[in-house]
């Protein structure tokens, strides 16, 4: 079960800056209609007032004649933020029976599902949902990091080619498959994915970071070492990639080019000093003689 906010707030002693009338208003707040207890509902979802918002979802459905798919499962999504998993899971299902062939509550039962480390219940969940949409392909994605969160690259990748002939266009897809095929160990592969993704998405520097290791692993490494370059350039304020640099500027036997990089690489946080040696790892390279670590 994830902590409440209520817990968070406590550990951390977090203060309510909120007055007692404020807080009075808030609780006396009821929408004139549907709609309106749906817009407060929401409202209060994004706020972290997870027992109002639930309220407003209740009278947004006791306002209808009929139930309405989206507050039910706006309804079950307050529940489980509000650590209310056993009544979310029971909103899931009812709305799953009031609207059979729904596709959204199993995409909710299935996050319930893969929380609590049911995996294979968590996967069935997400495959009623793509039957009942296929054209979704959030869906396909959804199930392809559940695949590989349980150990199955393989099946993994074959649900994420499926996001991708479902929306081409999305670079998120592609970066996601070029990612997993970096981890199998499978460059050429990857570089291809993560190739379509900078195609799509030429301004995300982080791509250029993944595309880095892929050159790297496949012995292109002035490549590497470019795609290193053209990240910093997207992003100059960012030390890590003068970090990664140094490191692989030395181990290409650029010593001179390395030392210009020192100076920055020097004012790397301890985030970003683990991102280059995560980084590093994945080259099959240690972080040993760097300067910067």
């Amino acid at each position: 079960m994830n902590p409440s906010f209520q817990q968070i707030a406590e550990l951390f002693n977090v203060v309510d800056m909120q007055d007692d009338e404020v807080k009075a208003a808030k609780n006396a707040a009821a929408g004139k209609t549907a709609e309106e207890s749906e817009e407060l509902g929401r409202l209060r979802l994004g706020e972290g007032d997870y027992q109002n918002a639930i309220r407003h979802f209740k009278e947004a459905l006791s306002q209808r004649d009929t139930s309405d798919l989206t507050t039910m499962v706006d309804l079950a999504g307050a529940y489980d933020y509000g650590d209310l998993e056993l009544q979310a899971f029971r909103q899931y299902r009812k709305a799953l029976k009031q609207h059979e062939g729904s596709s959204e509550p199993h995409l909710g039962l299935s996050d319930l599902l893969r929380r609590s480390g049911r995996f294979r219940d968590s996967i069935a969940e997400l495959e009623r949902a793509i039957k009942a949409e296929p054209g979704n392909a959030y869906y396909h994605i959804k199930l392809a990091e559940a695949l590989r969160e349980m150990g199955e690259p393989t099946k993994a990748l074959e649900a994420a080619q499926y996001a991708v002939v479902v929306k081409p266009d999305e670079p998120f897809y592609h970066y996601w498959i070029g990612d997993l095929l970096i981890q199998m160990k499978r460059y050429e592969e990857a570089l291809q994915s993560l190739r379509a993704a900078i195609e799509l998405s030429p301004g995300d520097d982080f791509l250029y970071l993944r595309a880095s290791i892929a050159f790297w692993m496949t012995d292109r490494k002035p490549e590497a070492i470019k795609a290193i370059r053209l990240a910093s350039d997207l992003d100059t304020e960012k030390n890590v990639y003068h970090g990664l640099l140094e490191a692989l500027l030395r181990e290409s036997g650029q010593i001179e080019e390395a030392e210009l990089e020192v100076e920055r690489a020097e004012q790397m946080d301890r985030y970003d000093r683990d991102i280059v040696g995560r980084t590093l790892t994945a080259m099959g390279l240690d972080d040993r003689g760097y300067t910067a670590l």
